[in-house]
C-alpha cells in the first residue's frame, strides 16, 4: 500500500468544495462535494495519467469511527469501468451522514493494476466534523454575549493558538482569510470588531441528533507575521476540528 502524501491538496478542500485531492504520475484524483448537513455527497474522479490502460479499479472509503460518520457508494450510480484508457477518467459518489461530531477524517482507499503491477493509494479525505457547519448570522450584542457566555462555561470546548503567517504582508492576505472562514462555513459578522483586519464570526454544527454553535475570532498581525485564532463551541470536538483544520489551512498557504 501507498499512503500518499497530498496535505496541499487536502488543505485546499478543507474550505474549497472541489479540486485535486491527489496528482501522481500514474493518476489524478479530483473530489466535489456538496453538504447539507448533517448529510453530505461526496464525487470521487480518477483520472488514468499514464501511458497505457489500468484495470481492476476499485474505490472505497472506510471510515474510522463508523459510529460517528457513514460513508456509503450512493445508491443507483453505474459501476465503475472495467478498465481505463489513457486520459480517460472514472467517477463514483459517496452518501456522506454525520451521526455524531468525530475526530478523524476517514480514509479513500483506491486499488488498480498498471503494466501487471497492482497499486493501492490510501489518501485522507477531507470529511471532517467542520464541513457540517453552516453559516448564522447574529448580530454583534449577541455575538458577544455568547462570546463572554462560553468563556465563563465550565464545560465547553475553547481551542486558542498563534500561528506563524508570513503571508499577511500580500495585498491579499485579509480578503484569502475571510475567504478561509467562509469557506469553512461561517457567517462573518461585519463591524464585530474595531481593527478592521480582524474576522469575527458565526457556525452551527449539525449532527443527526444534535446542533452546536461555533464561535471564532481571528486577528492579524502582519507587523509580526502571526495570527491570533480563537473558538469557542458548545462542543470539544468541532472546536478542536475547527482548530486543526484551519492550522493546517495556513500552512499550506
Amino acid at each position: 500500500a501507498r499512503v500518499a502524501k497530498s496535505r496541499r491538496h487536502y488543505a485546499r478542500l478543507l474550505w474549497e468544495s472541489d479540486g485535486i485531492l491527489y496528482d501522481g504520475d500514474e493518476v489524478q484524483v479530483g473530489l466535489m462535494a456538496q453538504y447539507q448537513p448533517p448529510a453530505g455527497r461526496i464525487g470521487v474522479f480518477l483520472g488514468n495519467k499514464s501511458a497505457a490502460a489500468i484495470y481492476d479499479i476499485s474505490i472505497a472509503v472506510v471510515s474510522k469511527e463508523p459510529d460517528l460518520v457513514s460513508v456509503e457508494p450512493s445508491a443507483g450510480q453505474s459501476a465503475l469501468p472495467a478498465s481505463l484508457m489513457q486520459m480517460a477518467q472514472a467517477r463514483i459518489y459517496f452518501d456522506v451522514a454525520c451521526k455524531q461530531l468525530f475526530a478523524a477524517s476517514p480514509v479513500l482507499r483506491i486499488t488498480y493494476t498498471l503494466a501487471g503491477a497492482p497499486t493501492v493509494l490510501e489518501l485522507q479525505l477531507p470529511v471532517t466534523a467542520a464541513h457540517f457547519l453552516d453559516p448564522v448570522t447574529i448580530s454583534v450584542a449577541d455575538f458577544f454575549a455568547r462570546w463572554k457566555q462560553l468563556g465563563e462555561a465550565a464545560a465547553i470546548g475553547e481551542s486558542q493558538m498563534v500561528l506563524k503567517t508570513g503571508f499577511l504582508g500580500s495585498g491579499d492576505a485579509v480578503p484569502w482569510l475571510r475567504s478561509v472562514v467562509g469557506g469553512m462555513g461561517f457567517a462573518l459578522i461585519q463591524g464585530a470588531d474595531p481593527a478592521p483586519d480582524n474576522i469575527v464570526a458565526v457556525g452551527i454544527a449539525t449532527t443527526e441528533d444534535s446542533r452546536f454553535g461555533c464561535l471564532m475570532r481571528v486577528e492579524p498581525k502582519p507587523s509580526h507575521s502571526l495570527t491570533r485564532v480563537t473558538i469557542r463551541a458548545t462542543n470539544e470536538t468541532i472546536a478542536k476540528v475547527v482548530a486543526t483544520n484551519i492550522a493546517m489551512i495556513f500552512e499550506s498557504r
